[in-house]
């Protein structure tokens, strides 16, 4: 037991170290993941303070008189420039003009519109042209004659008189270029609409009226010019128009749609903000009426769905005399987030961690978008909106980190596996060793048994016989006992030595073919005494046909010998003991010889440990049969010197069988 104990702690003193340092590494690596994912977490904020920060400076440019006047000099920078009095009223350039008051129709419009009206519905086209024609020679009134004539136009139209169209068309634009229609349209831009396509060159006349119509709506309520600022950009669109032209007629209407939209929120809560003082110095105004649709992609009124769109940034301080004015900028909200988006993604020092930045309205998550990495919410007053981070491949390096940790994981755990391998192996040679020491400790007592039995005898009847007097009957007796004992301790002998031999490679050496029936009568014959004396019957069953295998005869007589000595000591008195040759084809041919009892049998689990050397079933002190565990030993081992094998079966109807397996054909046959 002394050396168990030394094992296990020789164990215990390389396992614990390891399994404590293993311990540290991964506590060491997980510490060091979670490092990474605080640093990347870091980057990711430290983007979304940018952000907010660059939304911040916005504002602040807002506020500053200077930088206001200078964003609204420049049409790219979208800037207005607001200034309100102390009392909230309206100080600025401009949105001044108010709404344009549309001229009343003269009332003869009504009654001649009806009349034309009638000889259409007739179907009379040129009676209503005629009349339309009429009106316009005999009318005094401008504004008639601008309609007449639009209308006469139309009809002609209809009746396939395309240059008695354009005529009439072209004496609008160059008669009453300044009459306007119910709505407040020049009637002149109607007329040019409908004149481009016959042009010379249609995108050059659509520029000219995009640049009329453009400066023309100052209002707005002008929704009939704004119409046709949608239907003109609509077809320059489709054009191959002047580009610089195009983008610099874009940036200006963009501008004048800014100041069309803030004269519409002006009307409301700015005044009312100013009037008390402007609290907090900044503040978000929206449109509540939708913006007019525009064609402009630069427009605030253009149709699009971006955050921020439709709502106003504004930002007033004191300034004059006595400080007795409000004035700042206004911006359109989703210009102030797109400036701070672009100037953060040209920081080079951002630009390069594979993030992106989105501004969206607060605790809505866009599916579409994918999950953010981070949000942070923008101060007021913008706290309906907040910052986004997206990108940088997170789960990437989630992913790396994780698979960091698992590989190492992996090769400590592989480490540990080996180390408790070879701990395994170690108490396994360990164990093997104190199991071969009682094993030679219970062959030791076993063969002091065995041997003290047959020379005890042998020196009886020497002794009986040297103080005389024995009758000649007994001498003959004692002396075939003491033939009997001397054998007996021979065979001990020999399986001893016969053990060590094939231990040692050298006890099989020649092959020659013997019959199997042959070494079954021999074996027999040796072993018939013995079961003579033990009352027992051995039968032998021979194949129908002589079976040969190339083996080592006396080696495997040997073997049979302990089979059947074996079975005479288990099998039972008076117990049947047969032995059996049989031949199996399995394909590689193999021949077997059996020896088969009717004894208590052989326990499952001790099947296989019954061939090791020592290894006998129960304690060797208290064990009535005789024998040291060299039998069963000895012919595994000569199994395995010819190429075989030898196991123990449980035997139908209670015993045992015990096989002796060889082949039938030397190495290299079919």
């Amino acid at each position: 037991m002394s050396r168990r104990f030394q094992a296990l702690a020789l164990v215990a003193a390389f396992l614990v170290p390891t399994l404590l340092l293993a311990f540290l590494g991964l506590r060491s690596l997980s510490q060091e993941s979670e490092r990474g994912r605080t640093r990347y977490a870091s980057q990711v904020e430290a983007i979304a303070r940018a952000v907010v920060l660059e939304v911040e400076r916005g504002f602040e440019a807002l506020a500053d008189p200077s930088g206001a006047e200078a964003a609204a000099a420049d049409p790219d920078q979208g800037g207005l420039s607001i200034a309100f009095a102390r009392d909230g009223a309206w100080l600025g350039a401009g949105p001044a003009a108010r709404p344009r008051e549309s001229e009343a129709e003269p009332a003869l419009h009504g009654v001649l519109s009806d009349e034309i009206d009638r000889l259409q519905a007739r179907g009379d086209l040129a009676g209503a042209a005629a009349r339309l024609s009429e009106i316009v020679s005999t009318s005094g009134e401008p504004r008639l004659a601008a309609w007449a004539l639009g209308a006469r136009a139309a009809i002609l139209e209809q009746q396939g008189d395309v240059e008695g169209a354009r005529a009439a068309r072209r004496r609008i634009v160059e008669e009453y270029s300044d009459e306007r229609g119910p709505g407040g349209l020049k009637r002149s831009f109607a007329a040019r609409l409908a004149l481009a396509p016959g042009e010379t060159d249609p995108a050059a006349a659509l520029l000219a009226l995009y640049e009329d119509a453009l400066r023309d709506c100052d209002s707005p309520e002008d929704t009939a010019t704004a119409d046709l600022l949608r239907a003109v950009r609509s077809r320059l669109g489709e054009l191959a128009a002047d580009p610089a032209r195009l983008a610099a007629l874009d940036r200006e209407d963009a501008l004048r749609g800014r100041w069309r939209a803030w004269q519409r929120i002006l009307r409301r809560e700015p005044a009312d903000w100013a009037a008390r003082g402007a609290p907090g110095g900044r503040a978000c105004f929206a449109m509540e009426d939708p913006p007019i649709p525009s064609a402009n992609p630069l427009s605030p009124e253009f149709p699009g769905a971006g955050v921020g769109r439709g709502v106003f940034a504004a930002a007033l301080g004191p300034v004059g005399a006595g400080e007795g004015e409000l004035r700042g900028a206004a911006l359109e909200l989703d210009l102030l987030f797109a400036r701070a988006l672009a100037r953060t993604a040209g920081d080079g020092a951002l630009a390069g961690l594979g993030f992106r930045a989105e501004i969206e309205d607060a605790g809505l998550d866009d599916p579409a978008r994918g999950p953010a990495v981070a949000r942070l919410p923008l101060p007021q007053p913008l706290s309906a909106y907040e910052v986004a981070i997206r990108g940088g491949d997170f789960e990437g390096f989630a992913a790396g980190e994780r698979r960091r940790l698992f590989l190492l994981s992996g090769l400590v755990g592989l480490a540990l596996f080996a180390a408790g391998l070879g701990a395994w192996f170690t108490l396994r040679g360990v164990a093997r060793e104190v199991e071969a020491a009682r094993g030679r400790e219970a062959f030791v007592a076993a063969v002091t048994h065995e041997l003290k039995t047959p020379l005890a005898a042998i020196r009886l009847f020497a002794e009986m016989q040297e103080r005389g007097g024995v009758e000649p009957e007994k001498v003959r007796e004692f002396g075939a006992r003491t033939v009997a004992e001397a054998d007996r301790l021979a065979r001990l002998v020999d399986s001893v030595l016969d053990l060590a031999r094939i231990e040692q490679g050298g006890a099989v050496v020649a092959r020659p073919r013997v019959l199997l029936a042959d070494v079954a009568r021999e074996a027999l014959s040796i072993v018939e005494p013995v079961a003579r004396s033990r009352g027992a019957q051995v039968a032998l069953v021979e194949p129908a046909a002589p079976v040969s295998v190339p083996a080592d005869r006396d080696a495997l007589t040997r073997a049979v010998v302990n089979l059947l000595d074996n079975a005479l000591k288990y099998g039972g008195r008076p117990g049947e003991v047969r032995v059996e040759l049989e031949v199996r084809d399995r394909g590689d041919g193999t021949a077997e010889i059996a020896v088969l009892d009717r004894g208590k049998g052989v326990p499952e689990e001790e099947r296989r440990r019954i061939f090791e050397p020592f290894k006998r079933l129960g304690s060797e002190l208290t064990r009535e049969a005789p024998g040291v565990g060299l039998g069963l030993a000895l012919v595994a081992k000569i199994a395995a010197a010819h190429g075989g094998s030898a196991r123990c079966e449980a035997r139908e109807g209670g015993g045992s069988r015990f096989v002796l397996r060889l082949p039938s054909a030397p190495e290299g046959e079919s």
